[in-house]
């Protein structure tokens, strides 16, 4: 098919007061995408190339009505908003190991520990002694799992839905204030404390819900958690 070179720009405001930017995200089949730098460029893209954009991530509100459109394909859609920064995987976290994929030397402990001192010192400067009960403390929610569990040992063990929900928490606490992250304009950090109760209603409720497989679908799709 023809290539596709346009950025579409849609934008919403949730009640909540959170610039949400609708926009579409790759199909799980694709690579994670390497940093671009801070400005907007050309999307080119073809139903197998791949979007040159470091992540993406679209509101759940906009993403579940897309997604559940049988006459829309998430895969392509040529709209997407560059972000400067890109999230950490869940395996950055369980082993604090940076992102190579983009050049960032900085392991992700190392970066949450300059934000959380007081964690980094409870935990006695070792990122292998943060509990969950630690995260608590600021805010982020373990997803049924033991307050006393170590939290990389848990992204390693744990399930899918609580490696993932934590993961996307940690990722959107140690990266806020988002000036080039931007996962604020996507959602509100309390969206994702929902999600991790296992059961989360996108467009409020009274709509329908999602539970572990979508919530972990749509963080993973959206690259806040992968």
């Amino acid at each position: 098919m023809n290539q596709i070179n346009k950025q579409t720009e849609l934008g919403r405001e949730m009640a909540a007061g959170v610039v949400e930017d609708a926009r579409p995200v790759a199909s799980p089949g694709r690579r994670r995408l390497i940093k671009l730098g801070t400005a907007a460029v050309p999307v080119v893209a073809t139903l197998t190339s791949r979007p040159a954009f470091a992540w993406h991530c679209m509101s759940p509100a906009a993403w579940g009505s897309i997604d559940a459109n049988p006459n829309t394909s998430l895969k392509t859609n040529a709209g997407h908003q560059t972000y400067a920064d890109e999230t950490w995987y869940i395996s950055n976290w369980k082993d604090n190991i940076a992102r190579s994929a983009t050049g960032t030397s900085s392991p992700p402990w190392d970066v949450f520990f300059i934000k959380y001192p007081s964690i980094k010192s409870a935990a006695s400067n070792k990122s292998s002694k943060v509990t969950i009960a630690m995260l608590q403390g600021i805010g982020i929610q373990g997803a049924g799992a033991d307050p006393a569990a170590k939290v990389r040992t848990l992204l390693g063990t744990g399930t899918e839905f609580q490696k993932s929900v934590i993961t996307a928490q940690l990722n959107y606490l140690t990266l806020s204030p988002l000036t080039s992250n931007k996962m604020e304009s996507c959602l509100a950090f309390d969206k994702l404390t929902e999600m991790a109760s296992g059961t989360y209603y996108p467009v409020g409720t009274g709509g329908p819900a999602w539970y572990a497989d979508e919530i972990v679908r749509y963080l993973k799709e959206n690259w806040i958690a992968l």
